[in-house]
């Protein structure tokens, strides 16, 4: 689970976080134009946050960690995005691209995840807890929760200092 401030999406944890990560934050706004008249502009509503960047697998691992990533990428559908310094969203994994290979063991790659405004239907983003190693507190430090909200999103939880069981899904808002 991520503990470290890692970005990270599903249950792959950046080893180093990205060297660039853009978030955009967008209106939707239509323009309809009048013959013989003055346009009639409206904002229609938000969009979601969209994530982009670009990072770097270096070292011996350097391969595998693109193919790690890359797996999680085949899989489609929602997961839970972390970024460092902004609360969790539910996002699709939108594209994936291996730059390069400039020199021997590194290697660059860009990303893009588009935020899911209907990713469970109560409004609710989810993490499935896999290797039972971890408290609340620990969840509540790598997600930027106060760990008291998520004693009230997940009550089946009785103390925040007791590791929480593997194949158990947490609430994280």
């Amino acid at each position: 689970m991520n503990c470290s401030g890692k970005m990270s999406f599903r249950d792959f944890i950046f080893p180093v976080n990205p060297s660039v990560i853009r978030i955009s934050h967008s209106r939707h706004v239509t323009r309809t134009r009048k013959p013989f008249g003055e346009d009639i502009i409206a904002e229609t509503g938000t969009g979601g946050r969209v994530v982009t960047g670009e990072g770097e697998f270096f070292g011996a691992e350097a391969a595998s960690d693109f193919q790690r990533l890359r797996a999680v990428f085949d899989q489609g559908g929602t997961g839970s995005l972390y970024v460092p310094s902004q609360s969790p969203m539910a996002a699709f994994f939108e594209s994936l691209e291996l730059v390069g290979k400039d020199e021997e063991g590194v290697i660059h790659y860009t990303f893009r995840f588009a935020e899911s405004r209907k990713h469970d239907g109560a409004g609710a983003v989810r993490v499935v807890v896999t290797d039972g190693q971890h408290c609340l507190w620990d969840y509540a430090d790598a997600y930027g929760r106060d760990v008291e909200e998520l004693m009230v999103l997940n009550p089946w939880v009785r103390r925040p200092d007791i590791r929480v069981t593997a194949g158990k899904e947490l609430r994280l808002c």
